[in-house]
């Protein structure tokens, strides 16, 4: 018979004290169904904490009208998280891992007429809680509940610095009935491309499983190109028992490649399973299968990099992707669901976001982070479609698991087994590492000795070590990698499957190491209380930098409507950024504390006035991505630097974070600031500054290879009688075109704060060479004024521009720029003319619902018109404002 697969998603939420019975459409979790106002709202965390106490019951039914001689089987795609299944009266399965799918055959249960799925979830925590007391108890746990680390369930549902506590459950994926009596049951495509990437050889896998006892079957497989040619393979029987295979050799593949590079080119796979001869009774499939693969070549590259004298940052490895021949910078975000209810994330949503990611964001990587989930299929195939890379945590997130318990272990690696073969087809995935922030625990709190014997690592104060460097290559060896690429930082034979790395951050010394592996730079606002100046990014870089970042507020419209409940009166003591409703959508630990010193020390701040925190938030924000991006850019043509993720790109809440873009989706102006920085060609001006008395504790941590190397130092205070601070300038302009040298007219000028007076200072022809620099060096002293660096192609068109201010801005005096700023439309109002008398930092155009902006956050000088595209902007007003201007709240209408 043909396979018969059917989605159920017609079911209820049983009776309890808290609700009636209630229908619901599955996937979905209980916070989603009860009768309790959203848990997102308001102080709503705060009153519906009890909801993960307790023991929820879902039902679903499903009829079966005629007997069949067939297979029988529920698929359980995902269940959250402590679940117990009865199917008609009768026990069929034991889940304590969300992670994980369960096929229940129930052949021998279903009767005909009504079936009767029975699923009933228990309390996560207080089940955590249990396991823990009777394995030693607390370990060390860095964000939410102890208990978590015992859990097989996203850890950030116990609380994080950017998340609520909202312990949920329920089938959070789909439930399937499937009928057959023969299907395809597993598939995997091996790739070998060969160095010069002309020929290509695919090695097609199929598992089968049937319960018919007569006649034969065929099996074949249709590859579709993706120029629309179809050439249909046939797989024949492997040695080992209901497994099939065959070669193909493809010349001039069309190659996969990410944003910037080339197109995402993607082959369809079509697998098909007959029954032949006296078996043959119908006619049609039995069963298909589908695939979809990019061939790619995929390397990590650790070169050897020299050790300059009286440079302790400088020599280590280098870490830099290189993608089908051709080395890559990464310059991306980090990803974190999307949702505190993963069932509420709308493929839409997933769509809207990466679309703003790479289209208007030029960012080429997404690194899905190991406190969330493994995502969605529509996830990864976007990043497929949209040429979007994937760096993938395995879900393990800042603790120290368990990993001497059996119990814990066997859960971990049937999890990560399966959704390695789940994913193991995206071309998108290129690295997957073993943890994210577990060795940085090891070294803080564990007394983690890297050079212990292996023997002893699993008996060890830290565990998971056994796991995150023995078990875990070895799954990656085997799903992914054609039993290739065993060492840890390679992927498969010549390249074609995936990286494995065992943490994130990891390598060297320690995971602060900046000369080896990734780092999560995090000096300039959590770990180690220094709080670094955001002006010395570019100073704190390492070989890849995978987490970064700086907190804002969201957008006013998100405050609004996420932060305030519009079931409870608004009260105007709540439009102040330090009313608690305000403070309680802020999770980050010392947040006030931290965010008011960089105000502080950087602007002119107005306390209690809540639009203003929120723009002077946005623009620091801003302002330290373009310092971090532009920086460690800078070192990409030595290779010195291959990347960098900023933390983070999204959130699950309405919530104060590091997010670039806020949970209604509104892009905040440092989304614009990164994207710029990351055009495929831009200038970097440094300004250099001669500080007669450095801050010593400082500059030992920008000296220092690890962040462990810098914690001796003492802070000193520089006294104010020191002469003046004197500046001067270095200009580098750098290209990220893979092949290309790119011939450009560069202008550099100076514009003096407060009257706009111009200066050039050059303008001059140069080639940058592909993926390299060109520097230009000034001697002259500039004082305040500011540099501005324009960049046009060959064809007149301006390339790029950026512009460097005096540091700190609280010290120029933007007066007089009202009258100034002048604002003319285009194109039926699609298109804006911005341009000044006298420099204006920040000009950031308010974010309107349905309008979407091609810029924002713009610095714009004398003699330097600004062009902005836009789109459904009529009908409606905007507000803008900018640095030392208040918000112009009536706007201008459309």
């Amino acid at each position: 018979m043909e396979f018969f697969e059917s989605t159920l998603t017609d079911g209820h939420l049983a009776a309890s004290p808290h609700n009636p019975e209630t229908s619901t459409t599955l996937p979905t979790n209980i916070h989603l169904d009860l009768p309790i106002p959203d848990p997102h709202l308001g102080f709503n965390e705060r009153t519906t904490q009890w909801v993960h106490d307790n023991t929820w019951v879902y039902t679903i039914a499903f009829n079966r009208t005629e007997a069949l001689d067939a297979r029988v089987c529920l698929v359980f795609e995902g269940l959250d998280t402590f679940a117990t299944v009865s199917l008609n009266g009768t026990r069929i399965l034991e889940c304590q891992n969300m992670f994980r799918s369960y096929r229940v055959d129930v052949t021998d249960i279903v009767s005909m007429g009504e079936n009767k799925v029975v699923m009933e979830f228990r309390s996560a925590l207080k089940e955590g809680d249990r396991i823990m007391a009777q394995n030693g108890g607390e370990r060390v746990t860095w964000n939410g509940h102890y208990s978590r680390v015992f859990v097989r369930k996203a850890q950030y549902h116990y609380g994080w610095d950017w998340g609520p506590s909202l312990i949920t459950c329920g089938p959070w994926k789909p439930i399937r009935l499937q009928i057959y009596t023969d299907r395809i049951s597993n598939t995997k495509i091996e790739q070998a491309l060969s160095a010069d990437l002309k020929t290509a050889i695919l090695t097609l896998t199929a598992t089968t499983e049937t319960i018919s006892s007569q006649g034969g079957y065929t099996l074949t497989a249709t590859l579709l190109s993706p120029s629309g040619q179809e050439t249909r393979l046939t797989l024949t029987p492997a040695s080992t028992a209901n497994t099939w295979e065959t070669k193909h050799t493809l010349t001039s593949p069309e190659l996969w490649y990410p944003h910037q590079h080339g197109p995402p080119n993607l082959y369809t796979i079509t697998f098909t399973l007959k029954a032949s001869g006296n078996a043959a009774s119908t006619p049609g499939p039995l069963h298909t299968a589908h695939k979809r693969i990019g061939i790619r070549r995929i390397l990590l590259i650790q070169d050897p990099l020299p050790q300059l004298p009286d440079t302790p940052v400088s020599g280590g490895t280098t870490f830099y992707f290189n993608i089908n021949n051709t080395p890559l910078f990464i310059g991306g975000s980090n990803w974190i669901p999307a949702h505190s209810f993963l069932p509420a994330v709308k493929t839409q949503t997933l769509h809207n976001l990466l679309c703003l990611l790479r289209d208007r964001g030029n960012q080429n990587m997404l690194r899905i982070w190991g406190g969330g989930v493994y995502e969605s299929d529509e996830l990864y195939t976007l990043c497929d479609e949209l040429g979007i890379l994937v760096w993938q945590d395995i879900c393990l997130a800042c603790g120290d698991y368990p990993a001497h318990l059996d119990s814990f272990t066997s859960e971990i690696c049937a999890e990560v087994r399966e959704n390695l073969e789940r994913l193991r087809c995206h071309p998108s995935l290129v690295i997957v590492a073993g943890n994210n922030e577990d060795y940085q625990v090891a070294d803080e709190e564990l007394g983690y000795d890297a050079k212990q014997p292996e023997g002893e690592w699993r008996n060890s104060s830290f565990p998971s070590r056994w796991l995150y460097e023995k078990i875990f290559p070895n799954i990656i060896r085997d799903v992914c990698n054609g039993n290739t690429g065993a060492e840890i930082g390679q992927a498969g034979i010549d390249g074609t499957g995936v990286v494995y790395w065992p943490g994130s951050p990891w390598g060297g010394e320690d995971s602060t190491d900046r000369t080896v592996g990734d780092i999560h730079q995090w000096n300039t606002w959590i770990w180690g209380g220094l709080q670094a100046p955001y002006q010395r990014y570019p100073d704190l870089g390492g070989r890849f930098i995978s987490e970064f970042g700086m907190p804002s507020y969201p957008s006013i419209s998100t405050i609004k409507n996420g932060f305030l409940d519009p079931a409870v009166p608004f009260d105007e003591n709540d439009w102040n950024p330090e009313a608690e409703i305000i403070e309680h959508h802020v999770k980050a630990h010392s947040f006030q504390k931290r965010l008011l010193g960089y105000l502080g020390e950087n602007f002119r701040v107005i306390y209690g006035n809540l639009p203003e925190r929120i723009y002077l938030s946005q623009l620091l924000q801003s302002e330290a991505m373009n310092y971090a991006y532009r920086g460690w850019r800078r070192r990409w043509a030595s290779r010195d630097c291959g990347g960098a993720l900023v933390w983070q790109l999204n959130d699950v809440w309405p919530v104060t974070s590091w997010s670039i873009i806020d949970f209604h989706l509104h892009p905040k102006p440092a989304f614009y600031t990164i994207a710029r920085a990351l055009s495929p060609i831009i200038p970097i001006i440094t300004r250099t500054t001669t500080n007669p008395k450095p801050n010593s504790q400082l500059e030992a941590l920008v000296r220092s290879k690890t962040t462990r190397g810098a914690g001796s130092h003492p802070l000193h205070s520089t006294p104010h009688i020191y002469p003046p601070k004197q500046s001067t300038i270095h200009v580098s302009i750098s290209s990220i075109h893979p092949h290309t040298p790119t011939p450009v007219t560069a202008e550099v000028r100076t514009i003096n704060i407060a009257t706009g007076a111009t200066s050039l200072l050059l303008k001059t022809e140069l080639t940058i060479p592909a993926n390299g620099a060109v520097d230009l060096d000034f001697g002259v002293s500039i004082g305040d004024a500011a540099v501005q660096v324009r960049l046009w192609g060959k064809d007149g068109v301006l390339l790029a521009r950026e512009t460097d201010w005096p540091q700190p801005l609280k010290y120029c005096v933007f007066t007089d720029r009202d009258r100034g700023v002048v604002l003319r439309w285009k194109r039926g109002g699609e298109e804006i003319r911005v341009s000044v008398e006298k420099p204006v930092k920040g000009l950031v155009f308010k974010e309107v619902e349905g309008v979407v902006w091609s810029d924002n956050c713009l610095d714009v000088m004398p003699g330097d018109t600004q062009v902005v595209k836009v789109k459904g902007l009529q009908g409606k007003r905007i507000t803008l404002r900018w640095y030392g201007s208040k918000e112009l709240e009536e706007g201008i209408s459309m």
